[in-house]
C-alpha cells in the first residue's frame, strides 16, 4: 500500500466513503479570510484573540454549528463576506464587514431571523494545503474545474477526511462528496443542479445527519435507485447494539428500514498524510 499520500492509501485499502462526512450539523458560518489559513483554521493570524473567542463563542451557544474559512482567488481586496447557512431549513443571511472586529457588534440571532430562501446553491472545495497535502493537490485541481460553471463555489478549510480528498460541500443541503476529480465535475455539477444526488461512489453522506443515518441512507438509495435529492424523508435511527442500528425513512409513502452496522475491516491506513495507518472501519448494511 502506498503510505506516501493519504489519499492514494485510503483509495487502495478500498475504504468507503458511505456515513464519513461532517455529522449532525446544520449552521453552517462561512468566514472570508483571505490571508494564510493556519492548519487550524481558528488559528488563523488574521483572527484577533477577541474574533476568535467571538466565533468559538458562537460555535458554542449554536446548537449543531460549523466555522469554515472560505475564499475565493481574485477577490483580494473586497470586503469579507461572512455567510450564515441552514441546512435544514434551506435559508442563507449574508453581510460584508469592513474588518473582522465588525463581528463583535453583529447580531447572529437577528442573522438567522433574517434569513431568507437560498436563491443559488454555495458549494465549497477543501483547498486547506497546511492542514494536508491531498487537499491542495486534488481539492484546488477540483475547484478549478467547477470554475466557470456558474456556481458560487468557493475554497474552503478542512471539512474532514483528508483521505478523501478532494471533498466538497454543497449547500444549503449540506450534501459532502469526497475523491472528486476535474473529469468528474460536469456530470456533479448537472446532478446537483437538476436536484439529484449524484454517483453514490462519491457521495460521504447528509451532514445534518448521524454517520450511521448517513450510510443508512446511501444503502437504501442504492437498494431502491432513487437518485432525487428529496425523496428520501428520514424518520428514526435506534441503536440495537453498541454498533448496529435501525434506520427508518419515508420513500414514496412507503416506509422503508435499513440495519447498519459498523465493523472493523482488518486493514490499516493513515487518517492523513504522514500520519501512522489506524485501523480502518466500515458501514455495511445487514
Amino acid at each position: 500500500m502506498n503510505l506516501a499520500y493519504c489519499s492514494v492509501a485510503s483509495e487502495e485499502a478500498g475504504e468507503s466513503l458511505a456515513g464519513t462526512a461532517v455529522e449532525s450539523v446544520d449552521r453552517w458560518l462561512l468566514l472570508e479570510v483571505t490571508d494564510p489559513w493556519a492548519p487550524k483554521a481558528i488559528e488563523t493570524e488574521a483572527l484577533s484573540e477577541k474574533v476568535r473567542a467571538q466565533l468559538n463563542r458562537w460555535l458554542d451557544d449554536i446548537p449543531r454549528s460549523r466555522l469554515q474559512l472560505i475564499r475565493r482567488p481574485g477577490r483580494t481586496g473586497r470586503k469579507p463576506a461572512f455567510i450564515v447557512v441552514s441546512s435544514e431549513r434551506g435559508v442563507v443571511s449574508q453581510v460584508e464587514i469592513d474588518r473582522y472586529e465588525d463581528l463583535l457588534d453583529l447580531s447572529l440571532e437577528g442573522m438567522l431571523e433574517h434569513s431568507t430562501p437560498a436563491a443559488e446553491p454555495i458549494c465549497l472545495v477543501c483547498a486547506h494545503g497546511r492542514r494536508d497535502r491531498c487537499c491542495a493537490q486534488h481539492g484546488s485541481a477540483f475547484f478549478r474545474a467547477l470554475q466557470g460553471r456558474g456556481l458560487d463555489v468557493w475554497q474552503t478549510t478542512h471539512l474532514g477526511g483528508h483521505r478523501f480528498a478532494a471533498c466538497a460541500l454543497w449547500l444549503p443541503e449540506g450534501l459532502m462528496y469526497g475523491r472528486l476529480r476535474p473529469e468528474h465535475a460536469e456530470e456533479w455539477v448537472s446532478a446537483r443542479e437538476s436536484g439529484r444526488v449524484g454517483e453514490l461512489v462519491r457521495l460521504r453522506g447528509r451532514c445534518t445527519y448521524d454517520r450511521q443515518t448517513q450510510a443508512a441512507e446511501i444503502f437504501l438509495r442504492g437498494r431502491v435507485r432513487e437518485a432525487s435529492d428529496d425523496a428520501i424523508a428520514w424518520l428514526s435511527t435506534t441503536a440495537s447494539s453498541d454498533a448496529t442500528w435501525d434506520v427508518q425513512f419515508r420513500v414514496a409513502e412507503v416506509t422503508e428500514s435499513v440495519r447498519v452496522r459498523l465493523e472493523d475491516t482488518g486493514v490499516s491506513r493513515p487518517a492523513s498524510c504522514g500520519k501512522d495507518p489506524e485501523p480502518m472501519t466500515r458501514f455495511v448494511e445487514v
